[in-house]
């Protein structure tokens, strides 16, 4: 098992036929363990980067064990950079909402003050 998704009470093994944000609802971490002939490592690394540019947040956490390969040092390093801009996504869509609910309560203080 080359990538295995872990949750509270489980522990299953990455489909690339299976959109990822399905595989991660109720999951908690992704563990790669790298090797270099797994083609499921790159359709993996392409789902992660698909829900940073569609500004899918999630809330795991992905280890790499790059296992002495240089490939998968790089794989390491390039997650550790996806994870940041999915961190960035959750963030931007937090200062959203509260603009958002900030905007509603002024408007209503607003409208309280005319009256």
């Amino acid at each position: 098992m080359c990538i295995r998704i872990l949750g509270k009470d489980s522990d299953t093994k990455y489909d690339s036929s299976i959109p990822l944000e399905q595989q991660i609802k109720n999951s908690e971490k992704v563990v790669v363990n790298y090797e270099p002939k797994d083609t499921d490592i790159n359709k993996f690394m392409d789902e992660v980067e698909r829900l940073c540019k569609q500004g899918i947040s999630t809330n795991i956490s992905v280890e790499v064990s790059h296992n002495n390969h240089l490939t998968g040092a790089r794989t390491k390093k390039q997650m550790k950079r996806l994870m940041k801009d999915l961190n960035l996504n959750e963030a931007i869509k937090l200062l959203v909402t509260l603009q958002s609910t900030t905007d509603k309560t002024l408007e209503e203080l607003s409208e309280f003050c005319k009256r």
